[in-house]
């Protein structure tokens, strides 16, 4: 049975600290932008940006899809439904804030770091993540975590959004347990 260690309030409560972290570590002399990296990652984005919004902050926001940019595509790895990735600003020079739900091996932010110098040539790339489980494959660390978490080996974990899920909760998933409903 997957462990719920997290519920509603907590997401909302580490949304709306990752938004004061976020907000006090500027770069001077750049401007700022969020991307969200699809699909949860860039739910929290949304969320984030309206919570600077709300503070009076109205920073530009856009979303990505690594797919197409994973080292592990040739193997069938992170093929999943397709999104268009939408940077409706230019990134040159800017302070970009990537957002994920959550931080393992390293390698979909590697692939998202490939596409937005596609883009452009940011200043400067943060990393926000509300969950970072460890198990880094690649030198790729969070400037901004909502918790870090321990799972067990060949478990997973599982941040639900009630965007796309059935409420707001973080889960545990050991191996060979079903994923939360």
């Amino acid at each position: 049975m997957p462990t719920k260690l997290y519920d509603e309030e907590w997401v909302r409560d580490t949304v709306m600290r990752l938004s004061d972290e976020i907000l006090a570590d500027r770069v001077p002399g750049t401007g700022r932008a969020i991307l969200g990296i699809r699909t949860r990652g860039a739910v929290l984005a949304d969320r984030i940006a309206a919570e600077l919004k709300r503070r009076g902050h109205d920073l530009p926001l856009g979303y990505i899809d690594t797919t197409f940019y994973r080292d592990d595509l040739h193997k069938g790895g992170g093929l999943k439904e397709i999104r268009p990735t939408a940077i409706g600003f230019d990134v040159n020079d800017r302070d970009i804030v990537l957002v994920d739900d959550v931080l393992s091996s390293g390698r979909t932010v590697r692939a998202a770091m490939d596409l937005l110098f596609d883009y452009g040539r940011p200043s400067c790339i943060r990393l926000c993540v509300m969950l970072d489980r460890g198990g880094r494959e690649m030198p790729i660390y969070p400037n901004f975590t909502g918790a870090r978490v321990d799972v067990p080996k060949g478990g997973f974990v599982r941040l639900r959004l009630a965007e796309i899920d059935r409420g707001d909760a973080v889960y545990v998933v050991g191996r060979g347990e079903e994923e939360p409903a």
